[in-house]
């Protein structure tokens, strides 16, 4: 548990580093950021199929395959009706701008979701734990970029902005908290369809939201972060 909570606390760092580039290096963040989620979306990926999947489905492998078609149907639904990970529209003119306070709720619950993902790894081992963990902590910086993106757009004070971030940083640890909470409701088989929903959870945010818009950035460097996120997620060793 300390390992997780600790990896959680990161992660706060992470979020809140990110929320402060769009706060004071907007212009810097307009160039680079297809190339940052490009980078998470490589890790993402390789982590996802090198990693957790395989220990989900040494717990129970259907039950895994199973959760993790239904986990990447969920997003598709839910992203429909709100803002999961609105970065094709950071930094632009969009719609999900007026948004405001709905844009953060869903942020916070993927936030929250991102601490009970690492509870949830460091229940199965300690090797998933770390390697689930450096994935997330990743991937919430571009979360950092998105909300301060959307609030900024939308005339919000810096301050606020700030406030904002500290909120949604602090969802993760709080999913840490009530995983390990729910430890002793976790048989292997409920594990594994959770590990599998968040292979799910990934797998979407990975290819059905980010890819396509890298794709349209026509910056061939984005290919390069990919293939680089891919390759780090293969070197950590494996279970």
């Amino acid at each position: 548990m300390t390992y997780a909570i600790i990896f959680s606390f990161i992660s706060v760092v992470t979020t809140l580093t990110g929320g402060l580039v769009v706060l004071h290096k907007k212009e810097w963040t307009e160039k680079h950021l297809w190339r940052f989620l490009a980078f998470g979306s490589g890790v993402l990926l390789g982590m996802t199929f090198l990693h957790l999947l395989p220990e989900a489905w040494e717990l129970n492998a259907r039950w895994t395959s199973c959760s993790v078609l239904a986990a990447f149907v969920l997003f598709f639904i839910i992203e429909h009706f709100t803002v999961i990970h609105p970065c094709g529209e950071v930094m632009g003119k969009c719609h999900v701008h007026s948004l405001g306070y709905g844009a953060l709720l869903s942020l916070a619950l993927h936030s929250f979701a991102d601490g009970l993902v690492i509870s949830f790894s460091f229940l199965s081992s300690f090797h998933l734990g770390v390697v689930v963990s450096g994935a997330i902590i990743v991937h919430k910086f571009s979360d950092g970029l998105t909300l301060s993106s959307l609030f900024v757009g939308s005339g919000y004070s810096h301050r606020r902005v700030w406030v904002l971030n500290v909120m949604l940083s602090l969802a993760t640890p709080l999913g840490v908290l009530l995983g390990f909470w729910l430890k002793p409701c976790l048989s292997p088989d409920i594990l594994a369809v959770l590990l599998g929903m968040a292979g799910g959870g990934f797998l979407y945010i990975s290819t059905a939201d980010i890819l396509p818009r890298i794709h349209k950035s026509h910056d061939a460097w984005c290919w390069v972060f990919l293939l680089m996120g891919i390759g780090i997620s293969s070197l950590f060793p494996h279970h």
